[in-house]
């Protein structure tokens, strides 16, 4: 057995929640979105991280992130979660440059600005980066590389799998009252499947006789099969299942190493919409990759993704973000708004079965004296509670 790491009060205390938003999400890469979402001129994506409102827009066919926050009186340039507009301030009309310097002033006299003034009057930009179709932001002033945060095994599986994404996306939003570490640990947490998705997700999983989820073959995935594919998926199902990261210097946890890969056998059968598919990926496989602080990403046989994330709004508060989206269509085949809807619904479901049992948990840790134990598969869990110490200068 392991003993716990992390108290219960980090879960429940605003004191904590407040340090994890300065030394963990004011400091990471963060998840912005995808971009599908942005392929089309003056596209656009607002987020807000730790109270800090983020803007991702396409300008002059670049991705940039800026404070969603107009120099003349802080309004955001954007209003809506995501859509097409030109990079124009709603209130008084102030338009902006991709390099977020100011592009013109409608009545420009009335405001009695001198040059040096309007050169100052900027945007002010966040950093940027593009993994395949993932688009990153940090808002640190001086952001760590993003190397630092993902392992070349979990940046070449991003990067791999974004040649598989379709162009249309079903994106939905909305909130759940948990902390944010709760729904991480629950995706690191494989043996819940088959207790809380007996019905939905569990079926569709292969079990060895100790109840482990059983490794999926490579021959057949166009991610994993071949020498490149098999060096990015070498964890296989075993991160998945416990092992510990190695440790660093005096027993510290990297942060590059609590990121995980796990790859498990799932039958296939043929649904209605596969031959509408150009190449599913990864037949006869479930892979879900966990990327630290807060996002899930993953696919059912390379024929459909799913990609999560939770947002902290307050110690027991996420905004739950969540994208669906198949592999590529056939050249020939229409758009399939219909079955994206289907696809969304059914992941909802999945996602409402782990809802119901984080709420009470994150009840019941307000008068815990400690979070409990943990099994030795559930080393994953307790290496991420090592690094957040580490990241909040606690003792261990």
């Amino acid at each position: 057995m392991i003993k716990p790491v992390l108290p219960p009060a980090c879960y429940t205390e605003q004191a904590w929640f407040d340090r994890e938003q300065r030394d963990i999400f004011g400091k990471l890469w963060l998840l912005a979105g995808l971009t599908q979402q942005l392929d089309a001129e003056d596209s656009f994506i607002t987020r807000n991280f730790s109270g800090t409102p983020v803007l991702v827009q396409n300008v002059d066919g670049e991705l940039r992130a800026f404070r969603n926050a107009c120099a003349h009186r802080g309004m955001p340039i954007q209003t809506a979660p995501q859509g097409v507009r030109k990079m124009v301030c709603p209130y008084h009309g102030w338009g902006y440059r991709k390099d977020g310097a100011l592009r013109g002033i409608p009545n420009a006299g009335i405001y009695g600005m001198c040059k040096a003034d309007k050169d100052g009057a900027r945007l002010h930009p966040f950093a940027i980066e593009v993994v395949g179709n993932f688009v990153f932001v940090n808002l640190a002033d001086d952001p760590l590389p993003i190397t630092e945060q993902f392992s070349p095994q979990i940046i070449d599986v991003m990067t791999r799998s974004s040649a598989h994404f379709a162009p249309h996306v079903s994106y939905a939003r909305f909130v759940n009252a948990y902390n944010w570490k709760l729904n991480f640990e629950n995706i690191l947490d494989w043996n819940h499947a088959q207790f809380v998705h007996p019905q939905t997700l569990a079926p569709l999983i292969n079990y060895t006789a100790d109840g482990v989820m059983a490794r999926a073959e490579k021959n057949v995935s166009l991610l994993f099969g071949d020498e490149a594919g098999a060096r990015a998926a070498s964890s296989d199902v075993k991160d998945a299942v416990g092992e510990a990261p190695p440790a660093g210097k005096a027993g510290e946890v990297r942060l590059d190493q609590i990121s995980f890969l796990g790859r498990s056998a799932m039958p296939y059968a043929p649904r209605w919409f596969t031959p509408l598919l150009e190449a599913p990926c990864d037949i006869g496989a479930f892979f879900a990759c966990n990327l630290f602080p807060n996002v899930n990403f993953g696919s059912i046989h390379g024929e459909h993704f799913y990609l999560q994330q939770y947002v902290p709004i307050s110690p027991d508060t996420i905004e739950y973000h969540s994208w669906v989206f198949t592999s590529k269509l056939k050249p020939e085949t229409p758009p399939q708004p219909h079955l994206l809807w289907g696809i969304h619904h059914a992941e909802k479901r999945v996602i409402d079965e782990d809802t119901v049992l984080l709420i009470e948990l994150q009840k019941a840790l307000k008068s815990a004296a400690t979070v409990g134990m943990m099994g030795d598969h559930e080393a994953p869990l307790a290496a991420v509670g090592k690094w957040y110490m580490q990241a909040l200068g606690e003792t261990v």
